[in-house]
């Protein structure tokens, strides 16, 4: 009987499912660790800016001493966080390319900096340090646990998700942000269940610690119907145009104050005199800070529609001059009060449209739409959530390939004709278009190669295995799923900083002693051959090979230096420039044929 009830659950629960259970089980309390320390970290930035803001508004006149503010911020930086001062766009790079653990200091740093933004009247938010503590106390689980490459950039992105979740106790939209944010245009689910598993348990940390969050409110929320469909769409066009200006203007900003300021603890300084003048010039603290008063305003009735232009512009200063903090909650003022000035030509509610400014104008400078609208629908409600939802894709794509984060990068392009664009980071794209549009195409030699380059420099390294090759173990979990040997050269590679790699997918062949085989099954044959082709230096390459040697033991390796990869490449070209004329003569041919 116990036989039949073994042999029945074999059947029914394949090992597939044993090893993704194992390895969630592995992960579940990983990103649970990642997700106590993010909402710890939420909560310790939301009790100091809670002080820091009351304290600001009963003493205003602390806002003078911005400047001073900004300087102690930039000798702070210079001296103790010049290897952190990136932020955001390090920890993209490193999950981009993974180099090293980021350093612990990162979190201490960026806390203090953003108080004391806010203290002394900076216009900042909370989310960029939000997701800087949540991954750099994640990261310092890599050491602890032995993590490799793989499980690091797994654990950073939890860490994200963990951060950004817990901040804004929006833990839905928290756990896609971590997958959305790097690349635009791409997802990839290999972090999904960690990602989800820090952004909740973040969120449940940060309650724990009595931390509570501004509610919103949309008053009224009408039938959607197509009408209402165009004015959500029209709305999310000037939410996207928005969102790509702030973007911009911040960054113009940042790299006016670098090419004009050469000391860099002097940028913040003199941020802090325009922004702290502008202040007591317009008599008003509502455009420094969170803003939060003004954001719930714009909920409730109507408001002076140059409001977010202003916010717009006390921001960009601040953050493009040097000042710590994020710009998502800058971004959530500047939406709200846009989509209440909208409300005056749009016919949907004044609560309804701020809301969906609130979420969309984010979408759009952050180019994460899926989690944009998982958070209103989180915050909002469902109903209020589908037209924000429709504002957020729309605002996605007219903001262009332009965004807050430049280490984000594009994975497919908004538009065919930017197509040009993909695999670049949103800074190389900026830098590009600055130059003009011509270099990249201009620098396309006859072999099809970038750089005005024939490949002299390059090497070309091809690694010839079965497919059924995988990796030894080094960790006694791992022998219950062993990674394919071509899924972990590849990612290696990838890590190495390898200019090209190829893992290629292969009909027919044979390695040496072996048999003839064929992919003409459902099932692809376990012995199939693989090819790995590798382009880089050669030194480069040579120490990939070195790193790895104990898992090319039954690996055949074949060089190709230089000039022999010119030539290989010159192959390529005819043979593929032959078969485009054949198909273009059997084209004519069946032209021809219908038309008689």
């Amino acid at each position: 009987m116990f036989a039949s009830v073994r042999s029945v659950l074999r059947s029914l629960l394949d090992h597939e499912q044993i090893y993704i259970f194992q390895d969630q089980l592995r992960w579940l309390w990983i990103a649970s660790a990642a997700g106590i320390l993010a909402g710890t970290a939420s909560a310790i930035l939301l009790a100091s800016l809670e002080w820091a803001t009351a304290y600001r508004e009963h003493h205003l006149w602390i806002i003078a001493l911005l400047p001073l503010a900004g300087l102690a911020v930039g000798l702070l930086y210079r001296y103790y966080g010049h290897s952190v001062e990136a932020g955001n766009n390090l920890i993209l790079d490193e999950i981009h390319l993974p180099k090293s653990v980021l350093k612990f200091r990162m979190t201490p740093l960026i806390l203090l900096g953003t108080a004391m933004t806010h203290l002394f009247g900076g216009s900042a938010g909370r989310e960029g340090t939000a997701i800087q503590t949540g991954a750099s106390l994640a990261d310092q689980l890599t050491l602890l646990l032995g993590l490799d490459q793989r499980d690091r950039r797994i654990l950073l992105m939890a860490g994200l998700s963990g951060g950004f979740g817990s901040v804004f106790g929006t833990p839905l939209s928290g756990a896609f942000f971590g997958i959305e944010v790097l690349a635009i245009g791409s997802l990839g689910y290999s972090a999904i269940f960690p990602c989800f598993v820090a952004a909740f348990i973040g969120d449940f940390t940060t309650r724990a610690w009595g931390i509570h969050h501004t509610v919103f409110q949309v008053a009224s929320v009408p039938q959607l119907s197509p009408t209402r469909f165009l004015a959500a769409a029209v709305a999310g066009i000037a939410f996207g145009l928005t969102g790509m200006v702030f973007s911009r203007l911040t960054h113009w900003i940042g790299h006016w104050a670098k090419r004009s300021i050469r000391w860099s603890p002097l940028r913040p300084f003199v941020g802090g005199i325009l922004v702290a003048s502008a202040v007591f010039a317009l008599g008003t603290t509502q455009f420094i800070g969170l803003g939060i008063p003004t954001i719930v305003a714009a909920f409730l009735h109507r408001l002076p529609a140059y409001d977010f232009a202003a916010k717009l512009i006390f921001t960009a200063v601040t953050l493009g001059f040097g000042f710590k903090g994020g710009e998502v909650t800058p971004l959530f003022f500047i939406g709200a009060t846009l989509g209440n000035a909208l409300s005056a030509w749009i016919p949907l509610p004044t609560s309804l449209l701020a809301g969906m400014g609130f979420v969309a104008v984010f979408a759009g400078a952050a180019n994460t739409p899926i989690a944009s609208a998982l958070m209103a629908m989180e915050l909002f409600g469902a109903k209020a959530g589908t037209y924000a939802a429709i504002a957020c894709v729309v605002s996605y794509l007219f903001s262009g390939h332009a965004g807050i984060y430049h280490a984000q990068r594009v994975g497919s392009s908004k538009h065919q004709r930017n197509h040009v664009d993909e695999g670049l980071s949103l800074a190389r794209v900026a830098e590009q278009r600055r130059q003009g549009t011509s270099p990249i195409l201009a620098e396309i030699d006859q072999f099809g190669l970038f750089e005005g380059s024939i490949m002299d420099h390059l090497s070309v390294l091809r690694l010839y295995f079965s497919a059924s090759q995988v990796v030894k173990a080094d960790k006694w979990w791992k022998r219950f799923a062993p990674q394919g040997l071509g899924t972990h050269l590849l990612q290696q590679a990838h890590a190495a900083g390898i200019e090209q790699a190829l893992l290629q997918r292969v009909i027919g062949g044979y390695l040496k002693n072996h048999a003839l085989l064929m992919d003409n099954g459902e099932i692809p044959q376990a012995r199939l051959p693989q090819c790995l082709e590798l382009v880089a230096d050669e030194e480069k390459l040579q120490a990939f090979l070195r790193a790895h040697q104990e898992h090319l033991a039954h690996v055949r390796i074949v060089w190709l230096r230089g000039q022999e990869a010119t030539l290989e490449a010159a192959l390529d070209r005819d043979e593929i420039e032959q078969m485009t004329a054949i198909e273009a003569a059997d084209e004519q041919t069946l032209q021809g044929g219908s038309s008689e």
